[in-house]
């Protein structure tokens, strides 16, 4: 199945623009259909106020899509996964530069100006909500100790680097807010109304949740050891899998574990995430195959798990710090 490349997709979205077949608005409103060439569902947005935004997206891509672009806003960004499960690679961010993104996981992030690499299946569905907060609707807000100590400096100016935090969806607070978003039955100004309150609620529980985080740290697992012969045994299946890896929730339901244990274990215990131990297993692999054998780099690339060779180029680069090319002639 061909991938959809950032050219191509941008292209099917200026296609639509020109030919008015993408935003409607009605009030502070507005839904923007999916191009048909892409797959189906929409985008819906709903602007607050300056800096106080809130996006629905409920999309299905028909085929799989491989986007690689640099965000633009200096703004603070909450996601909320409802459905669907898809990778996302950040060159240099110090923390959680490659990981997934899915199904009852949460992220707060700021990204300014930073290179984002991301990997959408094909016929899976994504549901994600995300309020976007900009940094002077926040400044607004009386600037104190409840707000988290990387937030505070980020709103007084100070130079911070890009940051990507995940935490998951706390069923008994932010799930029913959730669902009460998505089930509003208001219209027009009480429905935006109504929208704003839940958003600035999620926003308050999300920020209150991770200043009390950094007051009590999180203690780590006291791990089984059955749970550690399965988070070994998910090792050895990542390491025989390399051409066609399995989705986290595919290991996870092999090993016989959730997939947040499969997650946080390997973060514990084996100091990466789930996709980084991937990584470098495909790394190692490609590099042994470029020293001892004769194979095209585009099939090497293959073997290791990439259809792309830009990708694979890409990755070998920042896991190795030269190309494929010229490691074969080191």
């Amino acid at each position: 199945m061909d991938i959809v490349t950032q050219g191509e997709f941008n292209d099917l979205w200026q296609a639509a623009l020109e030919a008015d077949q993408v935003w409607t608005w009605q009030g502070h409103e507005g839904l923007r259909q999916l191009p048909q060439a892409l797959g189906q569902g929409q985008r819906r947005l709903t602007v607050f106020r300056e800096g106080f935004q809130l996006w629905l997206d409920n999309v299905i891509y028909d085929r799989p899509i491989h986007l690689d672009y640099v965000y633009q806003l200096p703004q603070l960004t909450l996601t909320f996964y409802l459905s669907g499960d898809f990778r996302i690679v950040n060159p240099g961010l110090a923390k959680e530069e490659d990981r997934s993104e899915e199904n009852g996981e949460s992220c707060i992030c700021y990204l300014p100006d930073v290179r984002s690499i991301e990997y959408y299946p094909a016929q899976k569905p994504l549901q994600r909500l995300t309020l976007s907060v900009g940094l002077e609707f926040l400044r607004s807000y009386a600037l104190d100790q409840t707000f988290p100590l990387l937030i505070r400096r980020l709103l007084d100016g100070q130079p911070i680097a890009p940051f990507h935090q995940t935490f998951g969806i706390a069923a008994r607070t932010i799930q029913p807010m959730i669902q009460q978003i998505l089930s509003c039955s208001y219209q027009g100004a009480l429905r935006q109304m109504f929208l704003e309150s839940k958003s600035l609620e999620l926003l308050t529980l999300q920020l209150a949740r991770w200043a009390k985080d950094e007051q009590q740290p999180i203690p780590s697992t006291a791990w089984k050891s059955q749970d550690l012969e399965k988070l070994e045994r998910a090792k050895e299946i990542l390491q025989c899998s390399i051409e066609y890896p399995p989705s986290l929730v595919d290991l996870a339901q092999q090993v016989g574990l959730n997939d947040c244990k499969l997650k946080q274990g390997f973060r514990q215990l084996f100091g990466t995430t789930v996709f980084g131990y991937l990584r470098a297993c495909q790394m190692e692999r490609a590099k042994q195959l470029l020293r001892e054998s004769d194979l095209y780099i585009t099939d090497i690339a293959a073997k290791v798990g990439y259809s792309s060779l830009p990708a694979f180029s890409n990755a070998f680069y920042r896991q190795v710090g030269m190309s494929p090319h010229k490691f074969r002639r080191s």
